[in-house]
């Protein structure tokens, strides 16, 4: 299995987008793994995970990828950083003369009701295949299986966090999740994992909002997991209000044996 950072940013980008607090200048300033487009994932290739206001961006940004290949596209929840629909319009075929075979759109139901309701106002019908999840239970999308998991992170809407598996090899992507509830807890309990990828939308700040990780809490987050010896854990999904820049970040997470993801990293399970 082969995972791409394609973005690692929160839902404003790091820098953001209209804020310029001085980790906003500094970040601009030092560039580099600071500079986050807004978070997804692509999986061997074929698998998208969410699909963000960035996307064009990310096509130029890695040109050694074929961004428009893609097959399946799986959705975590319906928030703008990750359900940046109206682009699908231009899958269709005055845009993409050249494709052939239609995107195959994976989410809840909620999600599913969503985007129907933006394609009336598409330029034009685009090929697309909705598949709807359910928690929980393990469907085949491509090559690799995936399981729904139940986040805890928009209380009017069910949201995903997603388990692959190819063949023994299992991945937890715990994007915009908050804190796990019992029922996901005891589903997780006896899973190895070979890698996480989880959301660290908080850092070191303090404010009450449940819907994101604070360090501390992807810290707890990591040793409640059952993990292979080896297995990597990557942060994701970060945010300048998180108050603290990527080289900061490394220096708090070592010790612990954590990760911090930046845009255009890749690794093999």
């Amino acid at each position: 299995m082969r995972i791409f950072f394609l973005g690692t940013g929160a839902a404003e980008g790091f820098p953001a987008v209209f804020s310029r607090t001085p980790i906003n200048l500094e970040a601009l300033r030092r560039g580099g793994k600071n500079l986050r487009l807004r978070s997804g994932i692509l999986l061997d290739e074929v698998v998208r995970v969410d699909l963000c206001p960035d996307a064009l961006a990310q096509v130029h940004k890695y040109p050694h990828l074929d961004l428009a290949a893609i097959e399946h596209l799986l959705f975590t929840h319906s928030h703008d950083d990750h359900f940046a629909v109206r682009e699908l319009q231009y899958l269709s075929r005055n845009f993409a003369p050249d494709r052939e075979l239609p995107l195959d759109i994976w989410g809840s139901h909620q999600v599913l009701v969503k985007l129907c309701g933006e394609t009336p106002h598409f330029f034009e019908e685009p090929p697309l295949r909705y598949r709807a999840l359910e928690p929980f239970r393990e469907i085949a999308v491509g090559h690799l299986w995936v399981t729904p998991l139940v986040a805890n992170h928009k209380v009017d809407e069910l949201c995903f966090n997603f388990l692959f598996r190819d063949g023994d090899t299992r991945l937890l992507y715990a994007s915009d999740t908050g804190w796990y509830s019992a029922e996901t807890w005891d589903f997780l309990a006896d899973i190895s994992l070979n890698a996480v990828i989880v959301e660290c939308g908080k850092g070191i700040s303090t404010n009450g909002y449940t819907g994101h990780l604070t360090l501390e809490e992807c810290i707890a987050f990591k040793e409640k997991l059952a993990l292979k010896p080896g297995a990597p854990v990557y942060l994701t999904h970060l945010c300048h209000t998180g108050l603290l820049l990527h080289e900061e970040l490394e220096e708090h997470c070592a010790p612990h044996g954590i990760s911090v993801a930046y845009d255009g990293l890749e690794f093999v399970l």
